[in-house]
């Protein structure tokens, strides 16, 4: 490969377009050449991309996203494909088919891209040099295209950064009216004190459920000695903690899980049930549900005293 077209496409970010290529001084022979025998790939016509190792499937699919916007002057990013370029979690989303919005008045769609009319008064927004619309639009626009519970992760998320506010959130919702579809339910779900996407869809789940969740409360025995500080309070007694394999993982992993068992024993001894949920469980249907209930049965046979601690 030219020496002088490799420092250009490294320029660009590892993704460019026909047209830049051209500039660069690559022929259409040029390009197939390199696709051909692996030095390029094509994400989509007209857009090229050097070759990259895998990463996340998001971070994949923001890179794809990258690569199509060089070929589509006008086009942003927007919903999942938005979220994709801003590093937000993206769970349940059909990352196979990138999302722009353009000009025109039409959906359309090209091999593995659906583009869509610009929302009204959409404000440029610019992520990782990526054009994208606002990530309060590309949130609602997740709604419709992949589902609430997807909104509400990347929400999370984005408000736990500090990229939106509730604010922010609503004010567009009410600026985009009926293309924020459920935007009520996506802003009476969030919250922004959830720390990790498995915590949040945990949270939609059993909220869904008709449970009260707390997040990220701290408990206390009667006379204010803290005593942990868990990831979920559901009904004022039901203590939930997700588990990451890695918080358990290499030297100091046995010593962890010691603390972990002395931490909720102390909250048993409070009166608090605990019940501990992998990644797994969550897409299990029932799963959680029959968890919660196993928990209420242990009360009423009475196992688990009423909790005897406070709550911050």
């Amino acid at each position: 490969m030219d020496t002088y077209f490799l420092a250009m496409a490294q320029s660009a970010g590892g993704v460019f377009a026909h047209a830049d290529a051209a500039r660069w001084g690559m022929s259409d022979n040029d390009l197939s050449r390199l696709v051909r025998t692996g030095r390029l790939t094509r994400p989509h016509h007209g857009a090229y991309a050097l070759p990259r190792q895998s990463e996340t499937p998001e971070r994949d699919h923001a890179h794809r996203v990258s690569a199509v916007l060089r070929a589509r002057p006008g086009a942003r990013a927007a919903a999942r494909s938005a979220l994709a370029v801003a590093q937000l979690p993206l769970v349940q989303s059909d990352l196979a088919t990138l999302v722009l919005c353009g000009p025109g008045a039409e959906r359309y769609r090209r091999g593995s891209v659906v583009t869509y009319p610009m929302p009204p008064g959409e404000p440029e927004a610019v992520i990782d040099g990526a054009p994208t619309v606002s990530l309060e639009t590309a949130i609602f626009q997740t709604v419709a295209r992949d589902s609430v519970m997807t909104a509400v992760v990347a929400a999370d998320a984005a408000l736990h950064r500090g990229l939106v506010t509730v604010g922010s959130l609503e004010q567009r919702r009410v600026e985009l009216r009926r293309l924020a579809p459920r935007g009520r339910l996506v802003l009476a779900l969030v919250d922004a004190k959830s720390e990790s996407p498995g915590e949040s869809v945990l949270r939609v789940i059993l909220v869904g459920l008709g449970h009260r969740v707390q997040t990220q409360v701290v408990i206390a025995t009667p006379d204010g000695e803290f005593v942990a500080r868990v990831d979920g309070l559901v009904d004022g007694w039901i203590v939930t903690e997700f588990d990451g394999a890695s918080k358990y993982a290499g030297a100091n992993g046995h010593d962890e899980l010691i603390r972990e068992k002395r931490r909720e024993d102390r909250l048993r001894a409070l009166g608090y049930a605990v019940i501990r949920i992998t990644w797994a469980d969550l897409f299990v249907p029932g799963r959680i549900e029959a968890m919660v209930r196993a928990v209420y049965a242990q009360r009423r046979g009475g196992g688990t005293p009423a909790p005897r601690g406070s709550v911050a």
